[in-house]
């Protein structure tokens, strides 16, 4: 592995102790406005100046390094995204570091919330009640009051999880990365209904589908290769959706892969979701019945939608937009991409893309050209959280991103 050259500021600080080195370090970072994910690396390679970011899309306003610098060839993966409050002025985030943060706009510390392990998905806000809720790897949500992180209740669902909740008026929807749903009480945690897929034998893709919210109904995807509706009142199947009785040769689906690990997205009433070995669906919202399906769109690994536009995300293909209803290819981008593409959201006509080794992407939805980066070393796998102008994201390397969009 080719070791980055350091910033001059910091050539004699290599010969330091460790902590003194730390330290600098820090110094360093708060005064040129860059994190652990930037030490070193050449960013005029990009728009022909020192900045980390590029384009007229993306301006970062500060960086915190949330996590501790590591010296070695590891790096964290870091999965969460930030909740946003406008109407308090915080942003909350968790890590791999166990822990909770709370921030003003600017990026001051408010406060930091133990948990029982690390942080790999969003917290979810409701900044009227001022309810927070964690959920930690192993599987123990909690609810705190967001304003400063005190303890309303804890509970255990048996599992990782790594994607967003939902709520509604007296409920928190959780989708767990062992095939569990969950409905919440909002009041005191006790569980109100849970629904349980027995998994499928054979390997499996890492993560787990998201939740989405269609009317009276939560939609979601398992590993087992099936596509639910929920009724969001007592849980049961409105529909299922088994993608495993597409394959030609029935013996694929016993070989794995035939996960549904893309969150489903809905435009009208078609509901869009991506098997890994079965293809791109578009179903009914109402029964769930195929409208469509292109078998030969797999190993799809993110959706994402507008009122007249279709994004997949494969480290195979890069990046896909679609027009909708036609599903007529708009354009494409997969050369030069470091790493792949693996998260992707659209934003006020942009669409914003994440690469594993590289940066975030700011692409125009009209045609695909690139209007902005946020470049690093170490890349990015959470999803940008954006809201009202003010954006949030962070890498791999522990730092978080604060900018303008």
């Amino acid at each position: 592995m080719t070791m980055p050259k350091w910033p001059h500021v910091l050539a004699g600080a290599l010969r330091l102790n460790r902590w003194l080195h730390s330290l600098l370090l820090l110094v360093w970072l708060a005064a040129d406005g860059c994190g652990a994910g930037s030490i070193g690396v050449d960013y005029g390679r990009w728009d022909g100046s020192a900045r980390m970011a590029a384009g007229s899309a993306l301006r970062v306003r500060w960086s915190k390094l949330l996590v501790p610098e590591y010296g070695g060839a590891f790096v964290p993966v870091e999965r969460a995204g930030a909740a946003l409050d406008p109407m308090h002025g915080r942003v909350y985030v968790g890590s791999t570091r166990a822990k909770l943060l709370a921030f003003e706009p600017d990026g001051r510390l408010l406060y930091e919330y133990a948990a029982d392990s690390g942080i790999e998905v969003e917290p979810t806000l409701d900044e009227q009640r001022n309810e927070l809720y964690v959920v930690t790897a192993s599987g123990r949500l909690h609810g705190l009051r967001a304003h400063d992180g005190s303890v309303r209740f804890t509970v255990e669902l048996g599992a990782p999880v790594t994607q967003p909740s939902l709520l509604s008026e007296d409920a928190l929807y959780v989708v767990t990365d062992a095939d569990g749903v969950f409905a919440l009480s909002r009041s005191d945690g006790s569980v109100l209904w849970r629904y349980q897929r027995d998994p499928r034998a054979g390997l499996k893709v890492s993560g787990h589908a998201g939740l989405l919210s269609s009317g009276q109904r939560i939609v979601t995807g398992f590993s087992d290769g099936s596509i639910v509706a929920l009724d969001k009142g007592d849980g049961h199947a409105v529909w299922i959706v088994d993608t495993t009785l597409d394959f030609a040769d029935p013996s694929q689906s016993e070989q794995g892969f035939v996960d549904i690990d893309t969150t489903p997205v809905q435009i009208g009433d078609t509901i869009y979701a991506a098997s890994y070995l079965a293809g791109f669906y578009g179903l009914a919202a109402q029964d769930g019945a195929v409208k469509f399906r292109a078998a030969e769109l797999t190993g799809v690994t993110s959706i994402a939608a507008d009122e007249r536009a279709v994004i997949l995300v494969s480290a195979e293909r890069g990046v896909i937009c679609y027009d909708v209803p036609t599903f007529a290819p708009r354009w494409g981008r997969r050369a030069g991409m470091r790493g792949a593409p693996n998260q992707a959201r659209v934003q006020d006509h942009t669409v914003y893309v994440t690469e594993t080794r590289g940066a975030l992407l700011a692409l125009a939805l009209s045609d695909g050209r690139e209007v902005g980066r946020i470049q690093t070393e170490h890349g990015f796998t959470a999803q940008p959280t954006l809201r009202d102008g003010r954006g949030f994201i962070l890498g791999n390397a522990g730092v978080l991103y604060a900018f303008d969009y």
